[in-house]
């Protein structure tokens, strides 16, 4: 039988709703005639005002160069410069970011600082938690904010690589008017509009973003189509209450692209990148939809207080279909690669191995999340000595339904690696008769930060977030059933300090809190229960300066994170009581050790004359300390030892409005393969872009704007990543070159 928590317990949309308006009538500014002590500040967004502050850290309207926290904010107008499509197009931007786990046609996994965020714990829209095992659009998002290292502070439990935070566009003051057209090398287009303004009154604003692309990429067999509409409004209910909501729909067609692997022991040189093994003529497509919308209500107390409460919410429904390959049985030698392809003489083909093909089907998965955070800020003076406070409580409660899924246990047969193979419908057709795990997680998140001035340059920062969560999964047939409950505390201190001529110093240290429950799987002596929860910690010194035409950030970096460790059990006696049903195969799961990353970062972005520029690098030293002596020492597979970005604009001052620019990417060696007995690395990698922008003013208000991209310039063939799926190695190419022509026009 299923358990579930009283009804009392659960967050409902509507109770939320409820609460929103009971806070409405309950607002005493209501029956004010005279003005109100403090009113909220107009919002004011356009693609040409960069965020001064990033609210990812949970610290306000404080200046991102005061926070001694590493951040990135990548605003509207560097998304339109990059023509950023999707979130795995911004580790062009920061040295600190890199691919996790990119696949086209799916959805996103990025590494920070070296380690790999999780999808249902490192992603936050407008400050609230979402899944980000989804495709999320960023045609309405008016910024990214990416947040380095722990983050136990913010999210509770999460990944100690980072966190992203999705802002949406949000009314503007005046009228805004603007249609974007594109179109690429093989006839993808894209047609966006985007609309905002405020009523004649200013009292109510809009702000509306639709989208329709039709995706035609140089890959093989992966034309595509994506939708999207997104409102946002708000309402200045009185001179100190801001009544806002948003909502979001989205929807995306595509099939996705499996990796190529290892051929043997040999890593194959970078071919051809447009190969797709997702080929079949029974292949179907990923198709991902999403409603996600949040309301939020801003009440000023009085010139020195203001609360806040926001509940979001988000729907999501995914059919997941794959021709996927995993791992050669070559029948030539007898010899069954599990986590490659087999070698080139299974094929007799130079450069081309062989692989098993699997059918994967699994539809209508529901994903459910919901959030309601109510939050106190404001200053106030102790002992003389000022503080800015913030204090409150996230409630958030995620519910996924998985219906049963088509995964054959054996392969439906073998292609080769050149995507050239079909391979037959097969007959009769897989059965949804393999189940899978549906879960409910409640979290309940009670955080205070406080910002202490002791001094006009000399400020400490603490905060604190104690985390109680219920977790529990069971398969749709009602087996493997698990739970757990797990209470921590993530505390978090800083210091800064002015140095003079907008330039800071700082230091900080942060723990994060992951949880984790054993596979409910009959080898595991310990299976589906809760591990108790790891605790990883980060130590960061770092100079900031920020003014108008120049700012830099410098960063060291000390994560130390606890990592999964597996042993076998061999005495016969606990074996037999222990994995009674697995007396072959019996181990245990836990954290022991850790995964250690150190790295110095840097990132600057300066105007200078004619001249636009910004970069970033990051030196990373990632090892994992284990009490497995063939593990100790060893490095983590998929991290680069050191990334560059640049990137560089210069305005043509014998042609008004035009400017050419270009970018380099790079990204230094990183291993594919990291064991005692074997050790096989991804060569670097460096690609040039290059962009012509034409701006072209219309009257007073009005413009064009042209812009020609060209990716990859000199048409570099390389592995971009190389992420482990499953147990499974996968190599990843950079794009081939194209080009993309893009015309956006305000009036």
């Amino acid at each position: 039988m299923r358990h579930h928590l009283p009804s009392h317990l659960r967050l409902r949309p509507a109770s939320a709703t409820g609460l929103a308006v009971s806070l409405l009538l309950l607002n005493p500014a209501w029956g004010q005639s005279g003005p109100a002590e403090k009113t909220l500040s107009a919002v004011q967004v356009s693609d040409r005002t960069a965020a001064p502050t990033a609210d990812v850290t949970g610290f306000g309207d404080v200046p991102a160069r005061e926070v001694p926290i590493s951040t990135t904010v990548i605003d509207r107008a560097e998304l339109d410069r990059l023509g950023a499509r999707r979130l795995a197009d911004l580790t062009q931007l920061d040295a600190s970011v890199t691919d996790g786990y990119n696949a086209p046609g799916y959805w996103d996994t990025l590494n920070i600082r070296g380690y790999t965020l999780n999808q249902n714990y490192n992603y936050r829209r407008e400050g609230l938690p979402i899944s980000a095992e989804t495709v999320i659009p960023l045609d309405n998002k008016e910024r990214i904010e990416i947040l380095k290292g722990t983050s136990g502070l913010q999210a509770g439990t999460s990944s100690p690589g980072g966190l992203v935070n999705y802002v949406v566009k949000r009314p503007t003051e005046t009228p805004l008017r603007q249609v974007t057209l594109s179109t690429g090398e093989r006839g993808s287009r894209l047609l966006a509009l985007d609309l905002g303004g405020r009523s004649d009154n200013k009292v109510l604003g809009y702000r509306l973003n639709i989208a329709h692309e039709d995706m035609r990429p140089l890959i093989n067999n992966t034309n595509g189509h994506r939708d999207l509409f997104a409102f946002a409004g708000d309402a200045r209910l009185s001179r100190d209450t801001l009544l806002s909501a948003e909502l979001e729909w989205s929807q995306q067609t595509q099939a996705s692209v499996p990796g190529q692997s290892l051929l043997g022991n040999q890593l194959p040189s970078a071919g051809d990148p447009n190969i797709n093994l997702n080929n079949q003529p029974w292949s179907k497509p990923n198709e991902f939809r999403g409603l996600t919308g949040s309301i939020k209500l801003d009440q000023a107390i009085n010139s020195q207080w203001s609360w806040q409460a926001v509940y979001g919410a988000q729907r999501l429904k995914t059919n997941d279909r794959l021709a996927y390959p995993f791992g050669c049985y070559d029948a030539a030698s007898g010899a069954y690669y599990a986590d490659r392809y087999c070698p080139s003489s299974a094929t007799g083909k130079a450069g081309v191995g062989l692989a098993d093909i699997y059918q994967f089907e699994s539809n209508n998965e529901r994903r459910r999340q919901q959030a309601l955070q109510w939050r106190l800020q404001g200053n106030t003076v102790v002992a003389g000595i000022p503080h800015q406070v913030s204090t409150g409580l996230l409630r958030s409660v995620l519910n996924n339904r998985l219906d049963f899924q088509a995964d054959g246990s054996a392969a439906v047969g073998q292609a080769t690696t050149d995507g050239l193979t079909v391979i037959p419908a097969p007959n009769p057709p897989l059965a949804f008769n393999s189940p899978n795990t549906n879960r409910d997680e409640y979290n309940t998140e009670l955080f205070v930060q406080d910002v202490a001035r002791w001094t006009p340059r000399l400020s400490s920062w603490m905060g604190l977030r104690h985390t109680r969560l219920d977790r529990h999964s069971v398969q749709n047939t009602g087996a493997r059933e698990t739970r757990y409950r797990q209470s921590f505390t993530s505390p978090w201190l800083g210091l800064s300090y002015d140095l003079g001529q907008q330039m800071s110093v700082y230091g900080s240290w942060g723990r994060g809190v992951e949880s984790s429950v054993v596979p409910n799987r009959a080898y595991y002596a310990n299976a589906g229960t809760g591990i108790p929860a790891a605790e990883s910690t980060q130590k960061e010194v770092g100079l900031k300066h920020a003014s108008a035409d120049l700012s830099w950030q410098l960063a060291y970096f000390d994560i130390r994170r606890p990592a999964l460790y597996e042993s076998q059990i061999t005495n016969a006696t606990q074996v037999a009581q222990l994995c009674p049903s697995s007396l072959s195969d019996c181990r245990s799961q836990t954290f022991s050790g850790d995964a250690h990353h150190r790295g110095l970062e840097a990132s600057a972005s300066s105007t200078l004359g004619p001249w636009r520029l910004n970069g970033s690098a990051l030196l990373l030293r990632a090892v994992r300390n284990s009490p497995d002596a063939t593990l100790n020492g060893l490095a983590p597979t998929n991290v680069p030892k050191q990334v560059l970005r640049a990137h560089a604009e210069y305005r043509i001052a014998q042609v008004p409005g035009l400017s050419v620019g270009g970018g380099l990417t790079h990204e230094g060696s990183r291993k594919v393969v990291s064991t005692s007995s074997e050790q096989i690395d991804l060569p670097a990698w460096t690609r040039f872009d290059a962009q012509l922008r034409l701006l072209q003013k219309q009257g007073e208000a009005g413009s064009t704007v042209w812009q020609l991209s060209i990716d990859n310039l000199f048409n570099r063939r390389y592995w971009r990543e190389s992420p482990t799926s499953y147990g499974h190695v996968y190599l990843y190419p950079g794009a081939a070159r194209n080009w993309r022509l893009t015309m956006k026009t305000s009036f």
